[in-house]
């Protein structure tokens, strides 16, 4: 008889597996789980060799699988650029003075988790905000959730950005409506001449952003990740750590759109790689953020007449990628949070497939937020994939009155996503929203957000479902639900101990649960 590597015994064990729902023990060898069940039925498993956990009657699930994350330019971030994640102006002042204080004059500043909605001014930061930092040096600083962004006026001089600059296609320059000077706000697409002037990351500096993003994730209890927009340079820090057996846990690359030709002209497609590292989508980005109210709806903002938002891609752009990418045999997968962006993408998938028929394409709608029936009936018919944001009911509550209560009881719509049949998933964009899983969860499960508001009670899901969501869901979304996602035997050992069950505990708790240990492929990457 093989004998086990590692036992874990005396375990409530959530095994996100129909036909075992529940068991004590569960039995682990070469990276996969050998023996679900019992003390007595995982103890005949047992050699002299085998490591026995007793944990005490601790939750035992399944690891974690955030489905759209931003893992390597998160980590880099949080190495080379201020955290403005404070509650004023004033405050983002002093945290970008001390980084500039220790960056050579000339070279940029940058600053990174900026919200509007959560410090005391209440408004996207403009060039007067930034001057006042540094005469020295180019200032930068993105807001949480992306896709609006801030210079000071030495940052709008070394792009060569002016009053009489157009506003490019998908992208506004925020302008003095008096004046129309340049307020140093830039909207969605008209920050990518910006991005190409900062500065590099060294492979060295993304190393070590890997290293410290991942041990944050880890001690979430996340597991597996989706990588939601990784180029040539990251996956290659990606593929180091693969080599050195320095990677905690599974990445599932989603791929900037900008290397997709030379991936299929290299005969790569969604799925090569192994449980560790697989290259997976490619990623588009086709309007704008629900955080920063750019996303790109069917009707106006609340408060505005004629506010809708951004479109980040025309609908013929939208059309000739969409082709392009599924003929070509890969997963599409397309950034679309407003109903209006939605209905466009899922045209352009439809178009897609009547060309070039293919069966379980899984498509994407990375965030999929503000929806409705018909939205759902197509995306049901085509086997599309959601992965809403799962944390920002809790997070952001504060923004969703620029919605209105009858669109958000649309927005983040995971039970409507489960009763049309959709497969969506655990997701939460981090840096835009908090990784935690249990956040993530307990966000589904009341729609509650950090004052106690419900926002939306028709999409509250129950904790057994959300538990689906971020395991074997998130598995499913990278075709990979026959190998992970659940505790069954033959599967990758991927699993989390917690300090309570979250099917018991009251709702408003669960993100107070201790995550006590993380174990991915039968090894521990993180015990408390």
């Amino acid at each position: 008889m093989l004998h086990a590597d590692t036992i874990v015994r005396n375990a409530n064990v959530i095994t996100v597996d129909p036909r075992l729902p529940r068991a004590q023990a569960v039995a682990m060898r070469d990276g996969r789980f050998v023996a679900v069940g019992s003390n007595d039925d995982v103890d005949a498993l047992k050699g002299p060799n085998t490591a026995v956990l007793d944990v005490e009657g601790a939750t035992v699930v399944p690891g974690f699988i955030d489905a759209h994350i931003h893992v390597l330019s998160s980590g880099t971030r949080h190495i080379l650029a201020a955290d403005c994640a404070v509650g004023s102006v004033a405050e983002v002042q002093a945290a970008l003075r001390e980084r500039a204080r220790r960056t050579p004059p000339g070279e940029w500043v940058q600053g990174f988790k900026y919200d509007d909605t959560k410090t005391a001014e209440a408004r996207f930061l403009t060039r007067h905000d930034l001057d006042p930092v540094t005469a020295d040096h180019p200032v930068y600083v993105a807001h949480r959730a992306g896709h609006v962004y801030s210079l000071n006026t030495r940052g709008l001089e070394v792009a060569g950005l002016h009053s009489e600059t157009p506003d490019p296609p998908g992208g506004v320059l925020g302008r003095d409506p008096a004046t129309g000077e340049l307020t140093g706000v830039l909207y969605s697409r008209a920050a990518e001449a910006v991005h190409r002037l900062l500065p590099q990351e060294t492979p060295e500096v993304r190393y070590d952003g890997l290293r410290l993003i991942t041990s944050m994730f880890v001690k979430a209890g996340l597991t597996s990740v989706h990588d939601a927009m990784v180029t040539a340079d990251q996956f290659s820090t990606f593929q180091q750590a693969w080599a050195a057996d320095d990677l905690p846990l599974r990445v599932y690359a989603l791929m900037h759109r900008d290397h997709f030709a030379a991936l299929r002209d290299a005969g790569v497609r969604t799925g090569f790689g192994d449980d560790r590292l697989r290259v997976g989508g490619i990623k588009l980005v086709a309007d704008g953020a629900i955080a920063t109210r750019t996303a790109h709806l069917s009707q106006p903002y609340v408060g505005s007449d004629d506010d809708c938002g951004i479109l980040a891609m025309s609908p013929p752009e939208m059309d000739e990628w969409a082709m392009a990418v599924h003929s070509a045999g890969f997963q599409v997968c397309v950034h679309a949070n407003g109903d209006a962006t939605i209905d466009m993408v899922l045209t352009a998938y439809e178009k897609a497939q009547a060309a070039f028929p293919r069966r379980g394409i899984r498509h994407r709608l990375e965030h999929c937020t503000v929806v409705n029936p018909d939205l759902l009936r197509r995306m049901r018919a085509l086997g599309c994939v959601a992965t809403p944001f799962c944390t920002y009911v809790y997070y952001h509550g504060e923004k969703l009155p620029f919605y209105g209560d009858e669109r958000a009881s649309w927005m983040f719509a995971q039970r409507s996503f489960i009763d049309a049949g959709i497969i969506s998933t655990g997701a939460t964009d981090y840096p835009p929203g908090p990784f935690e899983p249990l956040l993530g969860i307990q966000s589904c499960v009341t729609r509650a957000d950090s004052t106690g508001r419900v926002w939306g009670p028709e999409q509250c899901i129950s904790v057994e479902e959300a538990l689906r969501l971020y395991t074997l869901h998130g598995a499913y979304a990278s075709f990979e639900e026959d190998r992970k996602g659940s505790i069954e035997a033959g599967k990758l050992a991927d699993l989390v101990v917690l300090g309570a069950d979250p099917t018991a505990v009251d709702p408003l708790a669960i993100k107070d649960i201790p995550v006590l240990r993380t174990v991915v492929g039968g090894r521990t990457v993180y015990e408390a």
